[in-house]
């Protein structure tokens, strides 16, 4: 319910014009603030609030003949109001309940910040989580899937994803797992106005609001990545400026420019699963077997500039436990070569040899 949805239902019931309906949804507002407000207070401080409210709303409601009544608030004893009387304490309650989440809202770290999205509106309905801690914080969604949110970030969704798509909302950085679903693409909207999309896979979305620049890395699956000029446009439609990236690469998007770059990630992980794990111990292998076995574990394309003669080298050794690029070295300083990261391709140059 909007802001301005609340106050004309208050006006409305105030002026003794709810429906049943519409009188339930003030009282169930009023309880989910104090029994679900996601307000960082302890349950004696919301006792103290609640002790508050309803002594306020004492001390002036007044009867139709202009009399004040009294309530001991000791004395745990239900009184019927009658039903102008019971309205005028409901209403009070929410005046001062709005002071107090104002209150509370303005003067704790964790109030959600106002995000702009400058293609795409956040639609009504949807929730926020905003994270204020040190560390990442779980948020799950309707569809299993998970969302670990980092610190400073703020993540809109829908209580239950409805329609043919499933789509929130990210202004910072996150690390999504989504529960595939064939029937319905998941999208992960950003205040740049970039879009990721996905089925069901695993991948980061950073976002450095300093620069302007929102990055995504794929871990698991396949991650399409596209940029909506406008409001308007088809979501599924294909665009010029959009790109496919699997695991271990990354797209960068400026809006300076409005260019895609595509690169490996800063510290490429194996997919392969771990039954399926490769042992990188060798002895006096070919060099052709072992940039093999390595582009078979990080699914990273490995390419010699030799004209063949790499094709003679050997190596020896035991680097099972080093990441990707601790190997290639290695290996580079074996057979006295080098490596060079263009794009998504990992080039092996030197001489080879005899």
């Amino acid at each position: 319910m909007s802001q301005y949805e609340f106050d004309d239902l208050l006006e409305k019931y105030l002026s003794g014009h709810c429906s049943p309906q519409e009188e339930k949804l003030v009282l169930a507002w009023y309880r989910s603030f104090i029994g679900e407000t996601e307000i960082n207070i302890s349950a004696e401080e919301k006792q103290r609030i609640e002790s508050r409210i309803w002594s306020n709303v004492t001390a002036t409601v007044t009867s139709e003949e202009g009399e004040m009544m009294e309530v001991e608030l000791e004395t745990p004893v239900v009184r019927m109001w009658p039903r102008r009387i019971a309205r005028m304490a409901i209403a009070g309650c929410l005046v001062l309940v709005s002071a107090g989440a104002w209150y509370w809202m303005a003067h704790r770290a964790g109030a959600v910040p106002k995000e702009l999205f400058t293609q795409e509106p956040i639609p009504g309905g949807y929730v926020s989580v905003y994270n204020q801690e040190n560390v990442a914080r779980e948020v799950a969604l309707s569809d299993g899937s998970q969302v670990k949110l980092e610190s400073g970030s703020v993540i809109y969704y829908p209580p239950a994803f409805q329609g043919a798509t499933r789509e929130v909302y990210l202004s910072g950085n996150a690390f999504f797992d989504i529960a595939h679903d064939a029937s319905r693409h998941f999208i992960v909207h950003t205040s740049e106005g970039v879009l990721a999309e996905v089925l069901g896979t695993s991948f980061y979305v950073s976002h450095d609001k300093a620069t302007h620049k929102i990055e995504v890395a794929v871990v698991t699956g396949k991650v399409s990545v596209y940029e909506r000029r406008k409001k308007n446009d088809t979501i599924f439609s294909a665009s010029a400026n959009s790109i496919i990236i699997t695991p271990n690469q990354k797209v960068t998007y400026k809006t300076e420019n409005n260019q895609f770059t595509t690169s490996l990630v800063d510290d490429p992980k194996p997919v392969t699963a771990p039954e399926q794990a490769t042992t990188f111990d060798f002895e006096d292998a070919s060099l052709d077997k072992v940039l093999k076995a390595l582009e078979e574990t990080y699914a990273i394309s490995i390419e010699t500039t030799d004209n063949g003669r790499f094709g003679h080298c050997h190596f020896t050794g035991d680097i099972t436990k080093q990441d990707l690029y601790e190997k290639l070295d290695i290996i580079c300083q074996s057979v006295q070569a080098s490596y060079e990261v263009k794009g998504t391709t990992i080039y092996i140059k030197g001489k080879g040899c005899n």
